[in-house]
């Protein structure tokens, strides 16, 4: 295999149900022999960093063939009164100032509840105990609303955070606007809501948690033509703001690799073809179709990598 220069860190972004995809590129690195100094994820990202963390990556498969939209998403619309502001991607007319205004709104509603996500943490990743199998930096982002910047929580080996869960964090950095509830955090004597920040976008995140690495491996869960992805049935209009979001997230955090001081080599690998999945279509089918794909786009970027090095 390729022989990275060391340490190593992975990023993996978010994605929802495009998550498959990343998962079959994890496991398909960790089967090839590649092991990772450095982890840190946001969304779905959060949840396979987790899977690698207590080297369970071997049963990723098994999960998302299983899936059903039943198993993750049930039905408990609330909404939530707090100053969340998604990313203004177009200009200043008065039509477009209402439906920013309009969007901002309709984004404190949330139409289902965590219940379902906890219950697969605590059964899946919880109850292996408070430590790593893996000693292992691990960093889970979600975005804090009343800050407006991203909310990194570490876990050094274990569980164990000053302030918050491993649930919590991960179920924080999973809690899309419109679909899943906040979660709350108490620090400094201040409440504050998180929630997934890969659809924000008002502060960008960046790679400087792996400083003093020498690569860096980004696995994306979106392609350059999701900036332009096409609005198709009744959640059309969700599916292609969050996939320009996501797609804008990860060029930005491919981009900050030059703040690094160890100037690392990053390698960004994202989807060779469209993976036909919706980011919340959690048909298990579809997504183990799309983990294959992913886990044979491993071999193939490591196989390009040697090819390169001859």
């Amino acid at each position: 295999m390729y022989k990275f220069k060391r340490p190593v860190g992975l990023f993996l972004c978010g994605g929802g149900a495009l998550g498959s995809w990343q998962s079959g590129v994890l496991a398909g690195l960790v089967k090839q022999g590649l092991h990772f100094d450095a982890v840190a994820g946001f969304s779905v990202g959060s949840l396979n960093g987790a899977a690698y963390c207590y080297n369970k990556t071997g049963d990723l498969r098994n999960i998302w063939s299983g899936l059903k939209p039943s198993t993750i998403l049930e039905l408990r619309p609330r909404y939530y009164n707090i100053p969340l502001e998604l990313y203004q991607h177009d200009g200043g007319n008065p039509l477009t100032k209402f439906n920013f205004f309009l969007q901002n709104h309709v984004a404190k509603m949330t139409l289902f509840s965590n219940k379902p996500v906890y219950d697969f943490l605590n059964g899946w990743l919880v109850r292996s105990g408070p430590q790593f199998p893996r000693n292992i930096k691990f960093y889970v982002i979600s975005h804090a609303v009343e800050m407006k910047l991203p909310y990194i929580v570490r876990f050094d080996g274990s569980t164990q955070s000053h302030n918050l869960s491993f649930a919590d964090a991960l179920m924080a950095s999973c809690s899309i606007p419109m679909v899943f509830p906040p979660v709350q955090v108490e620090e400094h004597g201040r409440t504050y809501h998180l929630v997934d920040g890969g659809v924000i976008g008002i502060a960008t995140i960046n790679l400087n948690f792996f400083e003093g690495c020498r690569t860096i491996i980004m696995v994306g869960n979106t392609r350059d033509e999701d900036l332009d992805f096409p609005a198709r049935g009744p959640f059309g209009y969700f599916e292609r703001k969050t996939r320009k979001m996501l797609a804008i997230h990860t060029q930005k955090i491919y981009e900050s690799r030059v703040f690094v001081k160890s100037e690392p080599d990053v390698h960004l690998i994202k989807p060779p073809m469209d993976l036909g999945l919706n980011l919340l279509e959690f048909d298990g089918p579809k997504c183990a179709k799309a983990y294959d794909i992913g886990e044979a786009e491993s071999a193939n970027f490591l196989k390009r990598l040697e090819e390169q090095a001859r």
